[in-house]
């Protein structure tokens, strides 16, 4: 791996575009490759430099065919206002599968300047989406409105009907996920990685959704699959580093987490992974000294307080656990485990009667484990 192109994938992460690009320029010629370009020419676009960026993106394009870049080269000469270049890139890039939906491209911010143009008029003149893809767009626009069972409705419907491309399973994968329906949207999601299993991003959202359904092997195989498709996408180290924990797998955790460190060191993600696997095994002071920091920076995530009142419990210090869920309770009062871990520190205290007050508060949102513990102590 190189480490130059660590740190500018870094450097984009923290949107210091300029320093990404300057770090890519300092990787040889002869090694960089079409993804290095592809992140040079983010760089460039990014920062204005649409001419500079133009040629790096049809440099990664050159590489490798990649429809990523041909877009953004026919986003860079509409920036520059050269409209037949922008069209000649678009029209390339229209001739790939899987593209964008004719809506998200003329709605796209970067066309608009080319948008009356005899060029951009007489490329939309052709008619560039067979059937299954402008239902595959119907569809994405319902589901963006959250009106989920039209959206089913016509991918079912497409899927039933012909032989169907990934992107209808990739639909219905979310669409079942945003309705919590989360065995279904594996089950869809597994069957984009036997149609497509060479997209990185398809692998990393398996093993999301394996996590949602407890199948942590099949997620560690997932993101590991994942990560050696696309070695750069720093976020996936993170992604693994939960999953290794929920495996108890605390060292293997660390050490994707520092790993991360080295080119994010404040990342608040990172400390976050980082404090909730000391505490998952067995460091909890290790802990509250990365939840410290979380709240130092941040006194308005209640999610921070959550963590740093677990790791109190696990370090037996009820107090610190007390002021952290109140703390978690005046931001956000609607969290059914902040009600019934306090109501658990107030009983550690024989403070049974305010405890049973913080139980019956869980109760009405839904929490099982208050149901129990009022029938324990709260029944007379």
């Amino acid at each position: 791996m190189n480490d130059l192109f660590l740190q500018a994938k870094a450097d984009m992460l923290r949107k210091q575009y300029a320093d990404a690009g300057q770090k890519i320029l300092s990787i040889p010629a002869g090694e960089r490759t079409s993804s290095m370009y592809l992140t040079l020419g983010e760089s460039f676009y990014l920062t204005g430099n649409y001419g500079e960026a133009s040629r790096a993106f049809a440099t990664a394009d050159s590489l490798r065919a990649s429809p990523e870049a041909m877009v953004y080269v026919a986003r860079a000469f509409a920036m520059m206002s050269q409209p037949a270049k922008a069209a000649e890139w678009l029209q390339k890039y229209l001739l790939q599968p899987d593209k964008l939906s004719e809506a998200e491209l003329t709605l796209d911010s970067a066309f608009a300047r080319i948008e009356h143009s005899k060029e951009w008029k007489a490329l939309w003149n052709r008619e560039w989406y067979n059937v299954a893809e402008q239902k595959a767009a119907e569809a994405a626009v319902l589901f963006k409105r959250k009106r989920y069972m039209e959206a089913l409705g016509i991918i079912d419907s497409e899927i039933a009907n012909r032989t169907s491309s990934a992107q209808f399973y990739v639909l219905r994968a979310n669409l079942f996920e945003a309705l919590e329906q989360f065995e279904a949207a594996y089950e869809n999601a597994e069957t984009v990685i036997r149609m497509r299993g060479s997209v990185s991003e398809y692998h990393a959202v398996a093993a999301s959704l394996a996590v949602r359904v407890k199948k942590y092997d099949a997620a560690l195989d997932h993101i590991n699959r994942a990560i050696r498709l696309d070695p750069y996408q720093l976020d996936m180290y993170l992604q693994r580093a939960a999953i290794l924990r929920m495996m108890q797998r605390y060292d293997a955790a660390r050490n994707d987490i520092n790993f991360y460190f080295a080119y994010l060191p404040a990342d608040t993600n990172a400390l976050y992974q980082m404090g909730m696997a000391e505490t998952d095994a067995g460091n909890p002071w290790g802990g509250i000294e990365f939840f410290n920091k979380l709240i130092d920076n941040d006194k308005s995530s209640p999610e921070y307080y959550m963590a740093r009142a677990r790791a109190g419990i696990k370090a037996n210090n009820y107090a610190l656990a007390s002021h952290d869920l109140s703390q978690a309770l005046d931001l956000n009062p609607s969290l059914p485990d902040a009600w019934y871990q306090k109501g658990m520190v107030l009983q550690h205290e024989n403070k049974t009667e305010d405890a049973c007050y913080y139980w019956r508060k869980a109760l009405e949102m839904g929490s099982r484990e208050a149901a129990e513990q009022i029938y324990r102590h709260c029944i007379k």
